[in-house]
């Protein structure tokens, strides 16, 4: 993969959007791009992206608001050739949680995530975090079958997976979520001085 090439894209990209450029957002592209199948060419990097062989299904990117977490994952989400969804994580849960009531008498997890599956094959959550004992009990079960259904997810998030739900009610409820989003997970953070939403 011809990685220079890649970073290039990136910069041209963030010229044209008048956006700033710094060494931490290139670190996060090589890191992305360590993430995807380090075999594939240039050409094909955006139509093969998640074609390589790893249990690693999901990219979680977390550090400060305004560092440009969301535009990077943006970047590469929008090159994607395939099924994909993106949304924030709260309205994620609200629609999980709508099925759920509307399916009551059956497997409404699976259904939901199998349903999810023919939508699409990568979903982007924007903006994750845990603040209700509902969604902390459900989150370990629902990434485990995602991941299980082969379905890749990227993350961008203002806290490290260790830290989500930090004090909340029942978090030994919540500590199978930690456990599959870091086997299945790349995790990295985004860390810069400026809020590029202030300038």
């Amino acid at each position: 993969m011809q990685i220079e090439l890649i970073k290039k894209t990136f910069l041209n990209y963030c010229l044209d959007n008048k956006f700033q450029k710094n060494k931490n957002q290139l670190k996060i592209i090589d890191g992305l791009i360590q993430f995807y199948n380090k075999e594939k060419s240039f050409k094909n990097f955006f139509i093969n992206l998640f074609s390589y062989q790893s249990n690693k299904l999901g990219f979680y990117l977390y550090g400060d608001v305004g560092v440009g977490k969301t535009m990077i994952l943006n970047f590469f989400y929008r090159r994607l050739n395939t099924k994909k969804k993106r949304m924030h994580f709260n309205e994620f849960m609200i629609n999980f949680h709508d099925f759920c009531h509307a399916h009551k008498n059956e497997d409404s997890l699976e259904n939901f995530v199998k349903n999810l599956k023919k939508d699409c094959k990568t979903l982007y959550l924007d903006e994750f975090q845990v603040t209700n004992i509902v969604d902390a009990m459900i989150l370990g079960r629902l990434f485990k079958s995602m991941f299980r259904e082969n379905i890749h997810i990227l993350i961008t998030s203002n806290t490290k997976i260790d830290e989500l739900y930090k004090d909340g009610l029942q978090k030994e409820q919540f500590l199978p979520f930690i456990k599959i989003i870091k086997k299945y997970s790349i995790e990295m953070e985004l860390n810069i001085d400026e809020d590029y939403r202030k300038l």
